[in-house]
C-alpha cells in the first residue's frame, strides 16, 4: 500500500508528553516515528493511504513525502533528549 507521510512540530511535541496508542500499537513516552522515504530517514506524526487527507489538523502539519512499502522504525528519545525538545 502506497501511504503519504506528515510532521507536525505540535504534534510531535504533544506525543513527548503524554502516552499514546497508535491503532492498538501502544508506543512510550519519548518514541519517535521514523520513515524512510526516498533512501532518507525522516522523522513523522502521521501516514495516511496515498491520496487520503490527513486527520489531525495542526497549523504546522507539512507533507514530508511518499511511498510504498515504506520501511517504519521507532526510536527512543532519552530522558534528557525528551525534555530538551519540550522545553525548546
Amino acid at each position: 500500500m502506497e501511504e503519504d507521510f506528515y510532521f507536525s512540530k505540535n504534534q510531535f511535541i504533544r506525543g513527548l508528553m503524554m502516552p499514546k496508542s497508535i491503532g492498538g500499537l501502544v508506543m512510550k513516552r519519548g518514541d519517535v516515528s521514523l520513515a524512510k522515504i526516498n533512501g532518507v530517514w525522516k522523522k513523522y506524526t502521521e501516514s495516511v493511504p496515498r491520496g487520503r487527507k490527513p486527520l489531525s489538523n495542526n497549523e504546522d502539519l507539512i507533507f514530508i513525502g511518499s511511498g510504498k512499502n515504506v520501511e517504519i522504525i521507532r526510536e527512543q528519545l532519552s530522558q534528557k533528549q525528551i525534555e530538551n525538545l519540550i522545553n525548546g
